[in-house]
């Protein structure tokens, strides 16, 4: 079997949720782990825009790269944060994702999350990280609260990045 083939199967089989044969490949041949489709995205980052936490935490346990870039800068953790997949998002972080990752736009994932409606649970996920840096700007000088507020969901949450909260004390100024 050639890599070629044995790359696309575990990149179906993780769309598939097929945990079992993931397991297979990833025992068979484990550098598929690290996989790209023609976009660059691996598994990871299909487990986790699929909200597959199961296979997520396989492949982290497998060594998969949390900060894996796809060819527009896409980390795992922007997948997860796009289509509002908390559980994953804290897998992640676990597993030393880059929370202020930024893609090739300078959007981290919290200006990610801060355009998915019913976000508040994966923003939380965020925010909570001792890293976070709520206040950064994308390449059009948006913070991710100043998205939120745009598009009137959650927005309340994102202002606990306001420079006012100091995220070492936990008090207001």
């Amino acid at each position: 079997m050639d890599i070629a083939s044995i790359d696309r199967m575990i990149l179906w089989a993780v769309n598939e949720n097929r945990i079992s044969e993931v397991r297979e490949i990833l025992e068979l041949d484990g550098d598929t782990v690290n996989a790209r489709d023609d976009d660059g995205y691996t598994p990871l980052h299909r487990a986790c825009y699929n909200n597959f936490v199961d296979i997520a935490k396989l492949l982290l346990q497998y060594q998969a790269n949390p900060n894996a870039r796809t060819e527009l800068g896409w980390t795992p953790l922007h997948s997860a944060c796009k289509w509002n997949n908390a559980d994953c998002a804290q897998l992640l972080l676990q597993f030393g994702a880059d929370v202020n990752a930024e893609s090739d736009g300078q959007q981290t994932p919290l200006h990610i999350t801060s355009t998915v409606s019913n976000c508040r649970n994966t923003a939380t996920v965020l925010l909570l990280d001792r890293n976070i840096e709520a206040r950064k700007e994308n390449n059009s000088e948006e913070t991710a609260a100043v998205i939120a507020r745009r598009n009137g969901m959650s927005y309340v949450i994102f202002e606990s990045g306001h420079e006012a909260y100091d995220c070492n004390t936990g008090l207001l100024d």
